[in-house]
């Protein structure tokens, strides 16, 4: 009799702590993402977090030339500078913006350019125009 008590009260003691083991909140593991991990700004990180949300495919900080692209759409040839404004307000880093602009189109890349200040504001905008430029 006391084998069957013991047996029973192993099994029992084994279903509350498998009980409580399913009922512990077990939050998402920690899973690197080596492209955003590449993301020079907060609004890089703003922007690639809504194009990797939408499920596209994304490069972040891609070597053209002497040149870097901030976040590019390999698939689709597109480049997409983010210019924060203390970064690309000076007229000598607007005419670097524009060699680079010239340089990208030069080697077959679609140049998209949006201000931080509508990253933040616009997405949808942004997203919007992506999308066309993605479609021709």
């Amino acid at each position: 009799m006391v084998d069957y008590t013991v047996f029973f009260g192993l099994i029992i003691l084994c279903l509350v702590v498998f009980v409580l083991y399913l009922r512990k909140p077990n939050p998402e593991p920690f899973i690197a993402d080596p492209e955003r991990i590449k993301c020079e700004s907060p609004i890089e990180f703003r922007l690639y977090d809504a194009l990797k949300i939408r499920g596209e495919y994304i490069r972040t900080q891609v070597p053209s030339g002497r040149f870097s692209i901030d976040i590019a759409l390999p698939a689709y040839h597109i480049a997409i500078e983010c210019d924060g404004k203390d970064n690309h307000s000076t007229p000598k880093q607007k005419a670097h913006d524009r060699r680079k602009d010239q340089y990208l189109r030069k080697n077959g890349w679609k140049v998209l350019r949006f201000s931080g200040s509508r990253i933040y504001r616009d997405m949808k905008a942004i997203i919007a125009r992506i999308e066309k430029e993605k479609k021709g």
